[in-house]
């Protein structure tokens, strides 16, 4: 399975196709020619599940893309908690630059998300930080 195969059952949730691709030889670090990997495409995503899978195979977690985005940026971005949780619960680190921002600026001018939820998500990747 090519990456671009991999993206398109990833935007779907086939966590079975993805499984069968991993188990027949396809890279849990595969990524394209941008830097994004098979993990930050089922981050921006919110397909948590398939996020497991990765991460039981020993995809990277804290990789950037050439935007400098990563795993736990992306699931930010979209607002997606149960993804964050299992981000920050498998170790990720919230030290990226997003589109040469700091995460919490980032996620302010680009993401669209209420400042309720950004703030919960926020939380989420440190509390203590992103508490005020």
């Amino acid at each position: 399975m090519t990456f671009d195969e991999a993206h398109r059952r990833i935007k779907r949730g086939d966590i079975d196709a993805i499984r069968s691709a991993l188990d027949q030889g396809l890279s849990p670090s595969e990524t394209n020619r941008f830097g994004w990997s098979l993990l930050m495409l089922a981050a921006l995503q919110g397909t948590t599940e398939i996020g497991k899978l990765l991460i039981s195979r020993r995809t990277p977690i804290d990789s950037a893309n050439d935007f400098g985005e990563t795993a736990i940026s992306l699931a930010a971005f979209g607002g997606h908690a149960e993804f964050v949780k299992l981000l920050m619960a498998s170790g990720a680190s919230a030290e990226c630059r997003p589109h040469g921002h700091d995460l919490q600026t980032w996620l302010r001018i680009a993401s669209g998300l209420s400042d309720q939820n950004m703030r919960a998500i926020l939380h989420l990747i440190d509390a203590k930080r992103y508490s005020q």
